[in-house]
Formats: C-alpha cells, structure tokens, sequence
C-alpha cells in the first residue's frame, strides 16, 4: 500500500493520562506529539481527552472532539480488588485496571457516530480503562514502555519489602497477560526492542521534537554541563540529585569554571534544594531548548532507574552534543550506538567523572563526538524515520 492509499484514513486517539499531547514538557508527551503527528500524515483524526477541561490542537488534520476530566476509581478497595483478580485470572486485562464505564459509553457514542478506521491510545492501562479492547480488530496501542518492565523497576525504588515483592509479583502475571493482549490487537508499539510485549509489536525508537541540530561546538565555549529531564518523575529526580552530590563535586574540582544547568518542570523545593549547590542552576521550565543545547559543552544522563529508552538520549545525539551516559540511560542505545566513538559509557561515578572531564578538557574529541554521534541519531532516530515506522505499521505497506 502506498503513502498516498493510506490518506483519508480517520483515526479516534483517546487520551487518558495527564499529558498535554500538544505541548512537551516530558519525555512522554513527547512521543504522544510525535505519535499523533504521524497519525495526522496519514488521514483525519479525532482527539477525546479525559484529563483537561480545555485541550486544543495545533495541529492541522486534528481536531479535540471532546476535552473534559472525568476521575478514575482509586481507592484501597481498589486496590485489594486488582491484586485478587490478577490472582484469580492472570490473562484477564481487566484484573489489573478498572473499567471506567462512564468514559466507555462516551467513546462508544463517538465511534457509533462516526466511522473510525482505527482507535489509538498511547499505554495499554488506557486501552483497558476506557473500554477500548472491544475493537480489537482497529485497536493501536503505543505501549511505550513495557508495562511488566515498569513494575520491576518500581519494585527497585523502594525499600519496603512488602512493597517490593507486591510489584515483582505483579510484573510476572502483567507479562503474560501483555503478550496475549497485544498479539490480539491491530497493531502495537513499544520503544524498547529488548521489551517487545509480543512478537507482533513494533520497535517505535523515541525522537525529538526539535527540528534543527545546535551549531558546532567553538573555541569560545564555556564548560557548561547540560542536564533536561521532568523533575516530577521519580528517575530523573533521583539521577540528577545523585549527580550533584556525588559527581558533580569532584568534576568542579578538576575545572573551577564548570557549571551544571539542570532544565525541566519541578517542584519548587526541588529546584530550590538543586539551586543550593556551588556551580548548579535549576531553571525549570523554559521556552527554547535549542539554546540550552547550543549553550551546552556536554550533556549528561544520571539514569538509573527506568523502563523502555531514554529520549534524552536521542535528543543529545540529534542535538549535535557529546553524551555521558549511566548504563540506565543508554540501555539498548549501547547496541547501535559506538561507546567511545557516538557517546561514552559511564559504569560507575568515576567513569562519570573522568569521562565528563576529558570532554570538558578537550574541544576537538567533543565536537568530534558530537558529529559522530549526530550522524548515527540521524540515520536511525530521526522524526522521518518514526512517522515512516508508524505509517508502515499501520497501513501494513
């Protein structure tokens, strides 16, 4: 099937987490921008939105049918609910979320309505709650990360034993009953190959929303560390504050001048506790991530914890700067991507360290990484290259 037969298709996306897919302001709105992006070159679609009162499109080819909050059951209730069911009926999707039928029954009147080529929803949790496994033979989902994996990373974080065994538990039956459920659905995606949910799900690499890479690093550049990340999400809390106390001292101390710019929406005690430290400014928000790129010398990623693949790291390698990397952060990068030559792998706080200082140090390894670097994101990460996916996907061409 051609480009051009897959045009006209219509699409209803249903939203059910708190992102403005409209705006980027995370990692995963991110993706649900891109993925609505890519939705819209190949037909008409319609947007129901459950958690904003006033969400509006920007994009051409895509309209928000219906934008308003309606609350999903969370109680202890609930909770005791789900872990007997999974228990109970393991490969049943509806043992671990709850079926919100009030937001069943509104998207059931638009798809009677009107006739859909497909619904989509980005996490499989939404597909579950608003009744969406009914159209099966239609159904998208983007899983994203693997739900099963998400779960044992949770159980990771904590030091509750109870807490810890409850999620391992639960990552167990939720693989099983993934795979069942994504091999039954129309097409499904997920952005880490290694955590493919099915054989029949689609590698979805994650990509930027920046269109244009940060000029060459020149001889004027300052020794600025660059860090983007949500600081309202657990991993990248954790990562940054873990930087500052115990990498970033000992990098300061080899070059005095260096400095560490932290971007990304957090809470203000975060932000304020980041901003106490010497040589550390936390912004937050701002408007232009193409000038803290092009401000950047390097760019690091503290991750360790986490699921599916990082986009800061694509976004780094697309941005045209020189990466340190955690494990974490460049897992599954570490297959395509040359360690050394595109990035450079940090095992340990002293690799960090002295891997960030050689950059820092050296102008031309830097920019030569960069360019390295920059040429591998753009043969296998680029926006191109994640519409096509999806595109192919989708139309089965």
């Amino acid at each position: 099937m051609t480009k051009e037969m897959g045009k006209g298709k219509k699409f209803l996306i249903v939203v059910n987490t708190h992102q403005n897919v409209f705006q980027v302001d995370s990692g995963g709105a991110l993706r649900s921008n891109l993925f609505i992006k890519a939705l819209t070159e190949i037909g008409q679609v319609d947007v129901i939105c459950f958690t904003s009162n006033h969400l509006v499109s920007n994009f051409p080819n895509c309209k928000v049918i219906i934008s308003q909050i309606l609350w999903d059951a969370r109680n202890y209730k609930e909770v005791f609910r789900t872990f007997a069911n999974m228990t109970i009926r393991p490969s049943d999707p509806y043992s671990y979320f709850q079926k919100n039928k009030q937001k069943e029954a509104i998207v059931d009147g638009f798809v009677n309505q009107n006739n859909y080529d497909f619904i989509v929803c980005r996490y499989v949790q939404t597909a579950i709650i608003c009744g969406l496994l009914k159209y099966k033979d239609k159904l998208v989902i983007d899983g994203d990360d693997n739900l099963a994996v998400v779960r044992k990373f949770q159980a990771a974080q904590t030091d509750s034993l109870l807490y810890r065994w409850k999620r391992q538990y639960e990552s167990v039956r939720i693989r099983s009953m993934l795979k069942k459920l994504f091999s039954s659905v129309y097409c499904s995606f997920c952005s880490n190959p290694l955590e493919l949910p099915s054989p029949q799900t689609v590698f979805l690499h994650n990509t930027t929303v920046l269109n244009e890479p940060a000029p060459d690093l020149t001889e004027e550049f300052i020794p600025r560390i660059l860090f983007i990340g949500y600081l309202k999400y657990f991993p990248n809390i954790h990562g940054i504050t873990h930087f500052v106390d115990s990498i970033f001292p000992q990098i300061k101390r080899s070059i005095p001048s260096v400095e560490l710019q932290i971007v990304g929406d957090g809470e203000p005690d975060i932000l304020a506790s980041l901003n106490e430290r010497e040589g550390v400014r936390a912004v937050g928000k701002v408007d232009d991530l193409v000038a803290e790129y092009q401000k950047a010398a390097v760019v690091v990623i503290p991750i360790y914890y986490g699921s599916g693949t990082c986009v800061k790291f694509v976004e780094a390698l697309l941005m045209n700067r020189p990466i340190v990397s955690s494990t974490v952060g460049a897992r599954w990068f570490s297959e395509v991507c040359r360690d050394g030559e595109d990035y450079m792998l940090a095992h340990d706080d002293e690799e960090f360290i002295s891997k960030t200082i050689e950059l820092l140090s050296s102008l031309p390894k830097s920019r030569e990484m960069a360019h390295k670097g920059y040429e591998t994101g753009e043969r296998l990460f680029s926006q191109r290259q994640f519409c096509e996916i999806v595109r192919k996907a989708i139309l089965k061409s």
